[in-house]
């Protein structure tokens, strides 16, 4: 069988690890990386902040760049008491191993546990960042006992998101190089970044460009599949989320979690608000909040 191949060509795949390094080289706290063995193939995981800090298991969606996705995270948290270990999705962009087919919901789960297992992180406690929220609900419904609080921040899988919501933001991705400008990928992704940010825009263009754009989990997690998860919860939610909007979001979460602690509603005006550097100063209050959760 042939294997999924996440880039469209060889030479875009050389894109999108460099623009990965760029990433990567700009971060302004200690990183190691590492590659681990999972049944789906090996995974390469970036670890940020002190060594000798809490770990905390982080994920992302299918269709970003690792180190620029956690960069908000990196900013804002307290960095000297954590260790944020985020790995890159088999066969999505990043450089973990290729795979013979996009990975099911569930596969995510196992594929988790085999990560924590091979960094021999027993229980750990998880971060889940906008669509990186259904690998973090999938490792807790399949392994319960090893998440130790479970932190969700603008999540996905919480309420049931029009799939024409998410495919609009990725419309333009069969254009080519000469047609799919900045300025196009600006007005795109309008709905969940109204404001300048050339890393993101950079981002997207590449990505649309050069990879093949995997499907996000958007399937509400049922109330049944976490009755039985004892691990603090934290849900983040964005009062203006063009996908996950904030009330909706944080009604439903208080319903479906039994140990739900503490919930913050933002107001930075959109889903990618955590990125936007001057709101630095309002989300401090919140950000202080979510690194004394972490570290427990």
């Amino acid at each position: 069988m042939k294997k999924f191949k996440t880039c469209k060509s060889r030479e875009g795949r050389n894109i999108l690890h460099n623009l990965y390094r760029k990433y990567l080289a700009v971060i302004d706290v200690p990183v190691t990386e590492q590659m681990v063995e999972t049944r789906f193939g090996d995974t390469h995981v970036a670890l940020y902040g002190n060594p000798a800090g809490k770990p905390v298991l982080m994920f992302y969606g299918k269709n970003a760049i690792n180190p620029l996705v956690a960069s908000p995270f990196i900013r804002g948290l307290d960095m000297s008491r954590l260790r944020l270990i985020v790995p890159d999705p088999p066969g999505c962009i990043g450089f973990s191993a290729e795979t013979k087919s996009p990975l099911s919901d569930r596969e995510h789960g196992e594929w988790a546990v085999q990560v924590m297992d091979a960094l021999e992180l027993p229980c750990v406690a998880v971060l889940g960042y906008s669509f990186g929220a259904m690998m973090a609900l999938q490792l807790c419904m399949l392994s319960l006992l090893r998440v130790e609080r479970l932190l969700l921040v603008t999540p996905s899988c919480i309420l049931r998101t029009p799939a024409p919501k998410i495919s609009k933001l990725m419309r333009p991705a069969g254009k080519d190089r000469q047609s799919l400008t900045d300025q196009t990928v600006r007005k795109m992704l309008a709905p969940v970044m109204p404001f300048p940010h050339d890393g993101l825009t950079e981002m997207a263009r590449m990505i649309m460009l050069h990879a093949k754009t995997g499907k996000e989990g958007t399937k509400p997690v049922r109330r049944s599949k976490l009755k039985k998860l004892n691990a603090p919860v934290y849900v983040v939610a964005e009062e203006s989320d063009y996908l996950f909007p904030g009330r909706k979001l944080v009604k439903r979460a208080n319903k479906i979690f039994p140990h739900i602690g503490s919930v913050h509603l933002l107001s930075t005006g959109s889903h990618c608000g955590l990125f936007y550097e001057e709101n630095a100063g309002d989300l401090k209050n919140c950000f202080d909040s979510l690194s004394a959760f972490l570290a427990g």
